[in-house]
């Protein structure tokens, strides 16, 4: 009986069984024949018009200061963007679409930027702009329009959604601790500072003068009055001997910042500390003569020159010099770096860019290397610390020793903290 049950239990099990793969076999056969759905191909003649793009072209612009008293300090900046796009075109371009770049002058004044603005959103239709400039009238109809903008770290590059700072995501409450934990080193401990009536550069001062206590310094004197360019110093130098100041931090056009230290040679003056932002071509150096000797200065955030082991700010370096512009200058660089932070968001957007797509997408990348040109990657992903993402907190300094660039081993990084209450928000 035991058996018997068994082998009925066999048996039905093996019907059951075989059911089951009978009934498998007939489902993957029917769906084997059923027709399979063609994936959809997006290709750039498919997108839906969008302004700056069409099927072979990609259009976008640079804005800067080819004209007006800024215009020395803005040399090179446009050629360095353009050396970026050349190389992407050689390479075929952005998902087949070659880069179109157009060159608007602000003329180194608000008026011109508006109307150098107006052009490049609506005659020109671009998709995205780079910009090297002094003056930030236009960032409120580049917000409006939601156009993505790349370039220098003016004050909308801390506040718009829109803008980013090429050297990072800007702040107009944090800064860092790096620049005078530099110059404490040289045992200064009363600080001057100097600087051009521009928004970006006497913030730039008022910040870094508020750190300075942490540093072990104090300031006697500011000065936002300078001129663009070279000028007669004599004064200025005049006025730093007055207050007793024993370092002096010059946030100039590197011509200002020359005729300050060639006014302070003159006169006699000596301090522990020299600083000015930006002073990275060696015929500048050689230019501003003995009186640059002891300059501590950086970058305005790329490698500065002298450093080895960086093939791709070898590569810039290069490329730049084969084309006949001058790569050491201190906003070519950083131009560069903004125009290979533009095509990669361009790309991280999609075959199917947009103005909004470029903002959302520039904002989700994880690292920006600005094509190896910068001293560590940087992204705009937003955080606790600002809307545009972390700030940076590390400078790498050169010294100016027998009119000869000498940078120092390592980038030197401080702590990011609020000027306004001046808590430490992240250590260094």
């Amino acid at each position: 009986m035991a058996g018997s049950q068994m082998r009925k239990r066999r048996s039905a099990y093996l019907v059951v069984g075989g059911l089951s793969v009978a009934v498998t076999m007939t489902a993957l056969a029917s769906a084997q024949a059923a027709p399979t759905p063609a994936p959809k191909v997006v290709t750039p003649a498919s997108c839906a018009p969008t302004p700056g793009v069409d099927a072979k072209t990609l259009k976008v612009g640079m804005i800067t200061s080819l004209t007006g008293p800024s215009a020395p300090g803005f040399a090179g900046a446009y050629e360095a963007v353009a050396l970026r796009v050349a190389q992407e075109n050689a390479k075929g371009g952005i998902f087949g679409r070659k880069l179109v770049l157009s060159k608007y002058d602000d003329a180194s004044n608000g008026a011109g930027q508006i109307t150098a603005a107006s052009q490049a959103l609506d005659r020109d239709q671009v998709l995205a702009i780079n910009y090297a400039a002094a003056v930030d009238t236009m960032f409120p109809a580049l917000k409006t329009a939601n156009l993505p903008a790349f370039g220098t770290g003016l004050p909308p590059a801390a506040t718009d959604f829109n803008v980013f700072g090429s050297g990072g995501p800007g702040s107009n409450n944090l800064a860092s601790t790096a620049l005078v934990k530099r110059l404490a080193t040289t045992g200064a401990t009363k600080l001057a500072g100097i600087t051009f009536p521009v928004p970006a550069a006497v913030q730039n001062l008022k910040n870094t003068l508020a750190l300075a206590p942490l540093a072990g310094m104090t300031t006697v004197l500011t000065k936002n009055d300078a001129p663009f360019g070279a000028y007669d110093a004599t004064s200025t130098a005049l006025a730093i001997r007055a207050s007793g100041a024993d370092g002096v931090i010059a946030v100039l056009q590197p011509d200002g910042g020359v005729s300050v230290f060639q006014a302070l040679k003159q006169q006699g003056i000596t301090l522990k500390a020299l600083n000015m932002p930006g002073l990275s071509d060696p015929a500048l150096v050689t230019k501003g003569g003995a009186g640059l000797n002891g300059v501590i200065s950086s970058t305005y955030g790329s490698i500065p020159p002298g450093v080895t082991g960086r093939p791709g700010f070898r590569t810039y370096n290069n490329a730049m010099l084969a084309a006949g512009f001058n790569p050491y200058g201190a906003n070519p660089p950083m131009s560069y770096i903004s125009a290979d932070t533009m095509i990669k968001s361009i790309k991280a957007a999609g075959v199917c860019p947009t103005r909004a797509g470029i903002v959302t997408a520039a904002h989700k990348v994880k690292s920006f290397d600005g094509a190896g040109v910068l001293p560590k990657p940087i992204n705009y992903i937003p955080s606790a610390l600002g809307p545009n993402g972390t700030p940076g907190n590390c400078s790498w300094f050169v010294t100016i020793v027998d009119l000869k660039i000498v940078p120092d081993k390592e980038p030197t990084c401080g702590d990011l903290v609020d000027v306004n209450t001046g808590k430490v928000v992240l250590k260094g």
